[in-house]
């Protein structure tokens, strides 16, 4: 059965507040051993993949369940890092308004390579910069609609431009220069990827994740896992 909302994410970790407080009726595995959790939240049905870290297994991931069913809207999900620049902090949630891997492009002295001389998408020009924008109406409506639902939890809801990284950012300086050039509010691992499938199968697209560390924090035990995947688990929840 198409199911109404496919969620991605990265760990089963990241989605185990969401799990265990709207458990899934069913689980089933791919071919290649990916999990999907099927269940429903009032009167709508989800798929929950999990589709292990980094560009490659999200597109594969996103590729494999396209290929079989066409839900009615797909959304990367996960825990990230967040710039401090944004003044947001460790457990507020942010609205993707697009997606952009950093590491398309042709090499240049700059944070990021300049673009390619061809499109990676026939009708999308700025795949060429490893950018993919969303819909301005679905993520102003996702946004109102966590934005309410957090209204009273003390949870910021923010929204802007991601970007998606093969290599973590691994200072605050380097953070900083990334920042200065593209102004992204999260940096994860995944959504560019899934954007770039989704966007090839034509499916409507949202990516939403919560902060567990400031980006270019290296030192884990200042990340907050359990507190993002709290937050993430809600967020899916509202949505």
């Amino acid at each position: 059965m198409t199911p109404d909302l496919l969620i991605l994410c990265a760990t089963l970790a990241e989605m185990s507040y969401f799990l265990s407080v709207h458990p899934p009726k069913a689980e089933r595995m791919t071919r290649t051993g990916l999990r999907v959790f099927s269940g429903r939240l009032k009167d709508k049905a989800y798929d929950l993949m999990i589709t292990g870290p980094g560009v490659f297994n999200a597109a594969h991931a996103l590729t494999v369940f396209l290929e079989q069913a066409s839900p009615a809207l797909v959304i990367q999900t996960g825990i990230a890092g967040i710039f401090r620049e944004t003044g947001l902090d460790i457990g507020d949630v942010a609205v993707a308004t697009g997606e952009q891997y950093i590491h398309t492009g042709v090499a240049a002295d700059s944070s990021i390579p300049g673009p390619l001389p061809f499109d990676l998408i026939s009708d999308l020009p700025s795949s060429r910069e490893g950018r993919y924008p969303f819909d301005p109406a679905r993520v102003d409506a996702c946004h109102e609609r966590l934005s309410r639902g957090f209204e009273h939890k003390g949870i910021r809801v923010a929204r802007g431009p991601f970007i998606t990284v093969s290599t973590l950012t691994s200072s605050f300086d380097q953070a900083s220069r990334l920042h200065a050039v593209l102004s992204p509010v999260m940096e994860a691992m995944e959504g560019a990827a899934s954007a770039h499938i989704a966007a090839l199968y034509k499916v409507p697209f949202i990516e939403v994740r919560a902060a567990s560390n400031f980006t270019g924090e290296r030192d884990k035990g200042k990340w907050d896992l359990e507190r993002a995947a709290k937050h993430l688990g809600e967020a899916c929840a509202i949505i």
